[in-house]
Order: C-alpha cells, then sequence, then structure tokens
C-alpha cells in the first residue's frame, strides 16, 4: 500500500468532504479549504518517504497489481451506473452513499487477497456510511455518508503511509 495507495485515499476523501459540504451549505462554505490541508498533509509525507526509499520499494507485487487493477475496474464502472441509475429515476440523494457503497465493496477483495488488513477495515467502514446514509433522511444521509467516507479515507491514508516499503528488513 505505501504512500501511493495514501495518495490516492487521500485525493478521493477530499473528494467525497466537498461533494457532502456542498450538499449541506452549497459551494461557498468555509469548509471547502479542509480537503486542501489534509490531502496536503498527505501529499508531503508520502513524498518524504517515497524521497527516502530506494527506487521501487513501494511497488506491489504482480498479484497485488492484478487485485488492485480488477477491483478499480469494476470500481469504475460501478461509479458511474450507481450514480445514473439513481440520477435517472428520480433520486439523486442516494447517489453519494451509493459512491461510497461501490467504493467499499472495492475495497473487499483487496482486503481478502493483499496482505494489509486496512482494506478490509476501510471496506466494511465504508459500507457501514453507505448503509447508514441510505436509511437516513435525506439529504442528511448523503451528507453523513460523504463525510464518513471522508474521514475513513483519510484514516487509511495515515495507516497506510505508516507502512514499511517492501524491502525493508
Amino acid at each position: 500500500m505505501g504512500p501511493w495507495g495514501a495518495l490516492i485515499m487521500g485525493f478521493f476523501g477530499g473528494v467525497f468532504f466537498v461533494c457532502a459540504t456542498c450538499i449541506a451549505t452549497g459551494w461557498k462554505n468555509p469548509y471547502l479549504p479542509i480537503p486542501l490541508f489534509v490531502f496536503a498533509a498527505i501529499a508531503l509525507t508520502a513524498w518524504r518517504l517515497l524521497r527516502h526509499a530506494s527506487p521501487g520499494a513501494y511497488a506491489p507485487d504482480e498479484r497485488s497489481k492484478k487485485i488492485i487493477s480488477r477491483s478499480t475496474m469494476a470500481e469504475g464502472i460501478g461509479i458511474p451506473v450507481v450514480s445514473t441509475v439513481f440520477g435517472v429515476t428520480g433520486h439523486p440523494a442516494f447517489i453519494l452513499p451509493g459512491i461510497a457503497a461501490v467504493v467499499g465493496l472495492h475495497f473487499l477483495p483487496m482486503g481478502h487477497f493483499i496482505p494489509f488488513r486496512p482494506f478490509t477495515i476501510i471496506a466494511w467502514l465504508l459500507l457501514l456510511a453507505a448503509a447508514t446514509g441510505a436509511i437516513l433522511r435525506q439529504p442528511d444521509g448523503a451528507i453523513l455518508a460523504g463525510l464518513a467516507a471522508a474521514l475513513a479515507l483519510w484514516v487509511a491514508s495515515a495507516f497506510a503511509l505508516t507502512q514499511k516499503p517492501a524491502n525493508t528488513v
């Protein structure tokens, strides 16, 4: 996992946060800089780790690459499908919880097949956020799902940044 995964999860945590706060307060809200600061901290830490690591130290093995690639492809298909279905059926408030569910589902195979336990934990946290967000009154549910997803991804980024490189003894 390491710094590369932290960057990806940190970025998308920011996307969830922006979506949730914009649903809550619109585009003119004082919370929009928060994900920039969080991502900057993640990026700076990742850059420091990568700068001091040997080349390829954080590269996943071939098996992990396949699992990550396939899970990400399924996620890349699932997000537009969920967004489109909820949008065209007149349920746009369920788009954010739906996306959180797709992201959570994409972490399940990675958590099962890659030896990085936080993948399984983040998968279940995202699925819980999605389910809770779907059953609450809208738009409160969407806001909760988005904020919970952002927090889960940011915490997982922090765990990823503590992972030792593969070639460290």
